[in-house]
Formats: C-alpha cells, structure tokens, sequence
C-alpha cells in the first residue's frame, strides 16, 4: 500500500492556505503602518522644524519594537511582549505630539512680548509689514520661525490674512484669534492699531500669569495622577520578583486575565478623572 496515501494532505494544505494569508495580511498591516508613520510622524516633526528622516526614524523605531518586544517576552511571558509591542509603537506618536504641544507653548509664551514690540514699532511709523519683519528678525524660535513663513508668503503675493489664518491653523493657539481678528479689523476699517495690539498684549499676559498659578496649584493633582498610574505597575512588578510562580497566573489563566482587564479600566478611569479635575482653561 502507497504510505502517501495515509498523508493528511488536506489539514497540511489548509495550515499553510492559512499561514501564506496570515503573512500576507500582517506584511499589509506593517507596510500601512510605515506609510502613516513617515507621513504623518514625518510631516509633524516637519511642521516642528525639527529636521530628520522619517525613514530612518521608523528604522529605528522598528527595531526598538523588536528589542522590547523580546526582552518583555522572555522576562514576563505574552502579555509583556503585547504591552512592550503597544508602548514601542504608539511612543513615537506620543513623542511627536509632545514636541508639538512644547513648541505651541513657547509660541505662546512669546507672543505677548512680540505683540507690545509689533506696538511700539507701528507707533514708530513703520507700517504693519515691516513691523512684522522687525517682530520676525528679533523674537527667538518658534515665534520669529512661523512668521518669517507668514513674510515669505506675503512676499510671493498672498494676502496677508490668508497667511495669518494658515498660522493659525499650523500653531493651533487659541490667542492668535484675537491678533487676527485684531489686524484684520484694522485692515478693514481701520482704527489705532497699536493701541489694540498692546491691550492685547497685556491681557494674554494676564491670562499667561494666571495659567501659571493654576498649574503651580494642580501640581500636586497631577503628581497624584502619576503616582495612581505607576504605583500598581511598580507594585506588581515587586510581587512578580517575590512570588513568581503565583504572579504568572495572572498571565496564563484567564481569570487572571479578567483580574488586569478591571484592574486596567479603574486605572484608566481614575487617570481620565484626577486629569479632568485638575486641568482647568482660562
């Protein structure tokens, strides 16, 4: 009698059916991926001003996953390589956005100072476009970066509203609504610009000083916020080096898969509210 004839031809065929579609879907999902990191991570640290490759970037990122990924595998089990593999590829994200978020507030933080030098070189007679070059050439980054694009914008032709609203958008502060309204105002109907541009001024000074004292005296709220997203983690982490045996069951049952689930939700939920308490717009 033939052997091959006893072959599980079927079952081999449908794993491998199986494994080539798998592969497939995960080579699609990676390629995806990549194409939203460069394009999005890319053109965010672009508007950022902060000059790098994005490919070598995701490069790098790429293979910081797969470290992580590993040494979480072998030194926790599945469920430390899933976390590590989240936090590698969200991190770059995250990072991206904080650097956004940090310029946004130097931006701010130099506005008011920019705004009483526009003031006082419109009462010295020039007019608005060159006050804005002089604003441009003598404020630091990020503020004398963005409007020296808004300069090189009205140079070519554009108007200097549209180029103003673009500023806006590219920033994301809500206090560059009062100058444009402000300038576009003065443009349309005229009236003592200065004057407007350095109440202006002090009144987001005003709001600055008092942003201050609010994050000096929610300081401690979101200490509080750190310290009930780590102090679990760290506390598990402690447990699993005592009692290793009894920690990995958190990791291997599914009750204790049920357990983290809760213990992630309440988590998140206490995080979302101690954040929402203690962050307060003026």
């Amino acid at each position: 009698m033939d052997p091959l004839a006893h072959t599980p031809l079927v079952p081999i065929l449908c794993t491998a059916v199986a494994a080539i579609l798998l592969a497939t879907l995960l080579l699609r999902a990676a390629l995806s991926y990549r194409r939203s990191f460069i394009a999005g991570i890319g053109a965010s640290l672009k508007q950022s001003f902060v000059l790098t490759n994005p490919r070598s970037l995701f490069a790098v990122s790429a293979a910081m996953t797969v470290v992580a990924g590993s040494l979480a595998y072998v030194s926790i089990g599945p469920t430390g390589w899933v976390a590590a593999t989240i936090a590698s590829l969200t991190g770059p994200w995250l990072l991206a956005k904080r650097i956004a978020t940090q310029r946004r507030k130097r931006f701010v933080y130099q506005l008011p100072d920019a705004l009483l030098a526009l003031s006082s070189a419109l009462r010295a007679g020039c007019n608005l476009a060159r006050g804005l070059e002089l604003m441009a050439a003598r404020q630091p980054a990020p503020l004398s970066q963005e409007f020296n694009i808004v300069l090189a914008e009205q140079r070519v032709g554009r108007p200097l509203h549209e180029s103003l609203d673009d500023l806006r958008q590219r920033v994301g502060a809500s206090e560059l609504d009062l100058m444009n309204t402000a300038m576009n105002v003065s443009r349309r109907v005229g009236g003592n610009l200065a004057d407007t541009l350095e109440s202006l001024a002090r009144t987001l000074q005003d709001k600055a000083h008092m942003e201050g004292k609010i994050d000096a005296l929610t300081s401690m709220g979101r200490a509080q916020g750190w310290v009930v997203g780590l102090l679990p983690v760290f506390i598990g982490f402690v447990l699993y080096q005592q009692q290793p045996a009894r920690m990995s069951l958190l990791f291997t049952q599914w009750y204790g898969w049920v357990v983290l689930s809760i213990v992630a939700t309440m988590m998140t939920i206490a995080v979302w509210m101690i954040r929402k308490i203690v962050r307060i717009d003026v």
